[in-house]
């Protein structure tokens, strides 16, 4: 029977059985046929190569699909994550994000995404091999010499008890916390984070950027940390602080040693059943601090620091700036004392800029008296006029004077006059 013949001819590429038997079909030549193979042979070689070009590109989405994890702080598989929640008190801060480096759009931004990224994760996984350079690196400080010693006690105390070393004190409600954190390699298993975070670690409400907490009491807003008027400081002055109080801070010590003592006379919390084991662990620590040749209860870098102090603060503790006495450049009074301006200060409290702006721009206009003083102060390079002003807007805790302060000025003053480049970040 003949079969109608395909349009297609020689060319026709349908494979379907039916269509053969239906129409017929030329035979090919032998050229014919080997051109067919090779074809058939490059195509099969294109598929191979477009199959290992989607493989490629999927691992490049797969790449700027990359995630980072939580911060230690606040990451449910770290333990502290369970008692962090009282950290704030309900009281927020603004988290400012870190602006991005502009780049231009395309397959260069794809590939130095991608290289920055594990080149960043990299670095991490070596510095935490090395926690002094860790510390100094993401928390930009230097840590007292103190800071190894008490760690070196809890050691010892660990392999005593089979308690790990950031637990030593948790019996009396005591934890070691922030920088200790890295000791204890709880920064191990983090990816990479936003810069902030690390100096955000376990930061309280009213904490000023020259406090680091280093021991909380737990379930509480007890905590203790290094008072630091530069970020390279290691007299280990030891501050406290009772966020539930307010922003007022006490320095106990000049070192950590003095701060557990402190707690432990003070806040701990005493019973028949732990009283001895109070007792007992109070020689510990002297019997450690005597042998290591560590002096407990001295004043003499206090005193030191006070004959610096050129003005109060509202967290008591006071503002150690450059100062030429001399000259009397570094610093000069607020326009307005500081009862008057807690007093200021104290009418924003509970007042929704938005919701009340006409009251709002009434009280600003009571302050900004104050505020163009501290400019043209900084202007006449009396820098520490403008830094005393931000902290006692900070130390009010009132949310709507966030943005009253030019932060990115008070970056550049930082770090070109106070060597504190740290403030802004941590001011925020």
């Amino acid at each position: 029977m003949n079969k109608p013949d395909c349009k297609y001819g020689a060319d026709c590429y349908q494979q379907n059985p039916v269509h053969k038997e239906k129409f017929a079909h030329p035979v090919k030549s032998v050229a014919e046929n080997s051109t067919v193979q090779a074809v058939t042979s490059n195509s099969g070689n294109m598929e191979i190569k477009k199959r290992s070009m989607e493989s490629l590109n999927q691992q490049l989405e797969d790449i700027k699909r990359y995630k980072r994890l939580k911060s230690p702080e606040k990451d449910s598989c770290y333990s502290e994550g369970k008692d962090c929640s009282y950290e704030y008190h309900d009281l927020t801060r603004q988290r400012y994000a870190v602006p991005k480096v502009p780049m231009s759009i395309g397959i260069l931004r794809d590939i130095y995404d991608s290289q920055i990224e594990f080149s960043q994760q990299a670095e991490y996984k070596e510095l935490c091999n090395e926690p002094k350079k860790f510390i100094k690196h993401k928390f930009l400080v230097l840590m007292p010499p103190c800071f190894e010693d008490l760690w070196q006690f809890c050691q010892v105390q660990s392999l005593k008890t089979q308690i790990k070393p950031e637990e030593t004190f948790l019996q009396f409600g005591l934890k070691l916390v922030g920088p200790y954190d890295v000791l204890a390699g709880k920064f191990d298993r983090a990816k990479v984070h936003e810069p902030g975070d690390y100096l955000r670690h376990w930061r309280f409400f009213y904490d000023p950027p020259e406090f680091q907490t280093i021991i909380v009491q737990q379930n509480s807003g007890v905590h203790y940390g290094y008072w630091r008027d530069n970020p390279d400081n290691t007299d280990g002055l030891v501050a406290w602080n009772d966020v539930k109080k307010g922003c007022e801070f006490l320095i106990v010590g000049e070192n950590i040693f003095d701060a557990i003592l402190h707690f432990l006379g003070n806040y701990a919390s005493v019973t028949p059943f732990n009283k001895k084991k109070i007792s007992d662990m109070k020689k510990l620590l002297i019997d450690w601090a005597q042998s290591n040749d560590i002096a407990l209860k001295c004043c003499e870098k206090q005193k030191s620091r006070k004959a610096q102090i050129v003005s109060k603060t509202f967290h008591k503790v006071g503002l150690v700036v450059p100062y030429d006495r001399k000259t009397h450049i570094g610093y000069r009074p607020l326009l307005e004392s500081d009862e008057k301006i807690r007093a200021i200060l104290s009418k924003f409290e509970n007042l929704n800029r938005f919701e009340n702006n006409l009251e709002y721009q009434e009280l600003m206009r009571e302050l900004q008296p104050i505020i163009t003083a501290a400019d043209l102060a900084t202007d006449e390079c009396d820098f520490g006029t403008v830094l005393e002003l931000a902290l006692d807007f900070f130390c009010s805790g009132v949310k709507s004077l966030h943005e009253v302060m030019n932060w990115q000025q008070m970056s550049v003053i930082s770090e070109r006059s106070l060597n504190l480049h740290w403030t802004s970040s941590a001011l925020v």
